[in-house]
């Protein structure tokens, strides 16, 4: 296992913590997107396609956080 250079031995972070705030804000982001598109599909026009547009925006980057902190974490 590579040991990080800007991590001193000293710096003991709890890791569970880390991995739960990441899981969770990662959750958030796509528990907001659905809802953001749940609330565009009652609209019409060209309001609800920005809105569509806007929480798919938003789900990707969940993702994208997801797929990014269980990377980081291995």
């Amino acid at each position: 296992m590579t040991r990080h250079p800007e991590k001193s031995p000293g710096d003991q972070r709890p890791q569970s913590l880390i991995k739960a705030l990441d899981a969770l804000l990662s959750v958030t982001f796509l528990g907001l997107a659905a809802y953001i598109a749940w609330y565009a599909s009652e609209m019409t026009g060209k309001d609800g396609r920005d809105l569509l547009w806007y929480s798919a925006l938003l789900g990707a980057y969940g993702i994208w956080r997801a797929i990014r902190s269980v990377i980081r974490q291995r």
